[in-house]
């Protein structure tokens, strides 16, 4: 068994010969990320074409509606137009990569929404869950790269 004292005289050691940190070592710095955390996700043709129908179903819809709430059967038809069009996206894609893992997520997201919109008992809820797909869209158009995305406005 090493006693106490041997472990003590270690561990001073140790800590002695070890360089102190100070502010202008970096100790203090915040880590930048490496470049590649910075780049966009994969967007293919099909994949863009779809988020686009998304996303002008709903500018369109915002537009028509003018600052006037949307009636409860208005959410109900905009939610089933957005959800054919998500299972649009999602028909035929590999979700087994990571970029597919986090489309996967985005799409669960918009679907999410979709849900909310259908589902919600008052026109709050309602409308909870188009702001719900109008942040998943934009989250998209951050994290992917489709050229030209502009980001929605509610």
């Amino acid at each position: 068994m090493v006693s106490r004292s041997c472990l003590l005289a270690v561990m001073i050691a140790v800590l002695a010969n070890a360089a102190p940190l100070s502010a202008a070592e970096g100790a203090h710095a915040s880590p930048t990320p490496p470049a590649a955390a910075e780049a966009r996700r994969p967007a293919d043709a099909s994949l863009r074409a779809g988020m686009e129908a998304v996303h002008n179903t709903v500018v369109m819809r915002l537009a028509a509606a003018d600052g006037k709430a949307l009636q409860e059967a208005e959410f109900v038809a905009l939610a089933d137009t957005i959800d054919r069009q998500v299972k649009e996206i999602a028909a035929g894609r590999d979700f087994h990569t990571r970029d597919g893992r986090y489309l996967q997520w985005l799409l669960g997201d918009l679907a999410d929404g979709v849900t909310l919109m259908r589902t919600a008992p008052r026109a709050p809820g309602k409308r909870l869950g188009l702001m719900k797909v109008a942040e998943s869209l934009n989250l998209y158009g951050k994290e992917f790269d489709h050229p030209g995305w502009q980001p929605i406005s509610y």
